[in-house]
């Protein structure tokens, strides 16, 4: 979580609360890239809920609930539906599954599951 607070703070330096509409956070685990091996559900909504909170601390409440966060590491039209499903994660940047047209049509046209109640 460190790490993305200092990723966050450097590549956002410089950027005004004004044109923080037009920005797009995505984070993927180091450990994901290139590896085919996706987060669970529950760590990528920790890590992104981690990355809001950041971003709420910098910018205000407002800004961090209308940024959009994204979620890459090997997303694929298994694990889409449990990733989209949780409420800080705004969406998918999509890698290699791009390329196979069936997977990638299940993943832009993914199943929205209601989360059960904790």
């Amino acid at each position: 979580k460190a790490v993305c607070e200092v990723q966050l703070k450097k590549g956002l330096a410089g950027i005004s609360a004004e044109d923080m509409s037009r920005v797009a956070i995505a984070y993927e685990p180091v450990w994901a890239i290139g590896t085919g091996k996706v987060a669970t559900p529950e760590i990528a909504q920790s890590v992104h809920a981690t990355c809001r909170n950041i971003i709420a601390g910098m910018y205000g409440d407002e800004i961090a609930d209308d940024i959009r966060i994204l979620y890459g590491g090997s997303v694929s039209k298994d694990s889409v539906d449990g990733l989209i499903a949780q409420p800080d994660v705004d969406g998918a940047l999509v890698g290699g599954a791009s390329l196979d047209a069936e997977n990638f049509g299940r993943i832009i046209n993914h199943e929205v599951k209601e989360l059960a109640a904790v």
